[in-house]
């Protein structure tokens, strides 16, 4: 990671943890599970190697099924830098290039994983990878966030996706 990067998560770590809001908005969160969707498989990959065996999926797919990702759901920088705005409740507008921002954003998620995946999980990790793997980007992202929304923000270790507004009906 570049050192301008890593300075710019270290000055906006401690305010983050302040300010952040106590959800993401589904369509905030569904932009950041697709920035960092590739980031994360490989990340995954890259955590879990030693734990896993080296007939598993992720040593062994985790790079072509990234690429795919990559491929099938660029970046839109603007939808990017937004979201992880509206997720960390910082406003990088006045120092931060795109770039940086959809690298946030990847840091973001790829944190959660680093920290909320221990080892012993790893091998249902893999399994669950290589079954949701013929998935096309998009609804990978729409699975994952699904599956955030379900687990609740007593389970989702700092990333709770904010629940629908209850609608009013008029009368």
């Amino acid at each position: 990671m570049k050192p301008a990067l890593l300075a710019l998560l270290a000055l906006s770590a401690g305010q983050a943890e302040a300010a952040r809001p106590a959800c993401v908005e589904p369509r905030d969160m569904r932009t950041l599970i697709s920035v960092a969707l590739p980031d994360a498989v490989e990340g995954l990959a890259e955590h879990c190697a030693s734990a896993l065996p080296t007939d598993a999926f992720l040593p062994n797919e985790a790079k072509a099924l990234a690429d795919r990702y990559r491929h099938e759901a660029p970046v839109d920088p603007a939808r990017a830098r937004h979201a992880i705005e509206a997720a960390t409740g910082q406003d990088l507008s006045s120092f931060a290039s795109d770039d940086t921002v959809t690298n946030l954003a990847r840091q973001f998620i790829g944190d959660q994983i680093a920290h909320h995946v221990p080892a012993r999980d790893c091998a249902t990790a893999d399994g669950m990878v290589a079954l949701a793997a013929p998935l096309r980007a998009d609804a990978m992202a729409e699975a994952i966030l699904l599956a955030l929304e379900l687990a609740g923000p007593d389970q989702t270790k700092g990333l709770a996706v904010c629940r629908p507004k209850e609608e009013v009906p008029s009368r």
